[in-house]
């Protein structure tokens, strides 16, 4: 029995020192991207991962939150802005447009200091096959050596889910408010 004991023992003494179990990791490198993206499986967590994809500064998160078409989904993603930028708008804005524009975003931004988004007065419309998600947006971005520039209004989403039961968005309706720079005009901004 002794001899078990030991056996045990060792074995326990070798495997402690053959894992990297009490090794210091490599830091991670700060010019990484930060991810919080979430798997939508409610309406909500697309809402909560547009937030985190802001703070984030993370174009890849920002564009699984929109619909990409087929083969996931039988919807493309569209895009109406708000009245006010209408005649100075492009055309057509689909998903490759909205990644481009957060892309630009995020490389033009300070680094070092998060978008800010937020949502109030939300309201969900749960139907069969989708969701009709409305609210107020207020959007802050900064800009070096100098206040940072503030969008606000409504939007409404249309959303649905894809064939992996994700929730996506494919319809955005921006709306503007008066006295106030619209989302859509932070997107032309950045286009």
């Amino acid at each position: 029995m002794k001899s078990f004991y030991k056996i045990l023992l060792i074995t326990f003494l070798l495997s402690l020192t053959a894992c990297d179990l009490f090794q210091v990791r490599d830091p991670e490198d700060p010019s990484q991207t930060k991810s919080s993206y979430r798997v939508p499986v409610e309406p909500k967590d697309v809402i909560q991962n547009l937030i985190n994809a802001f703070k984030d500064k993370n174009s890849n998160d920002y564009k699984k939150n929109f619909s990409t078409g087929l083969p996931l989904v039988n919807r493309d993603f569209f895009f109406i802005p708000s009245g006010n930028v209408l005649s100075s708008f492009p055309t057509d804005w689909y998903v490759d447009e909205e990644f481009q524009y957060f892309n630009n975003l995020v490389t033009r931004s300070p680094q070092d200091i998060p978008i800010t988004l937020s949502f109030t007065d939300e309201e969900y419309d749960i139907r069969a096959d989708s969701t009709i998600y409305s609210a107020k947006y207020f959007l802050s971005v900064p800009v070096l050596n100098s206040e940072p520039k503030v969008f606000e209004g409504r939007l409404k989403f249309s959303m649905t889910t894809d064939i992996n039961a994700a929730w996506i968005i494919y319809f955005w309706e921006d709306i503007a408010v008066q006295g106030s720079k619209s989302w859509s005009e932070l997107k032309i901004a950045f286009y």
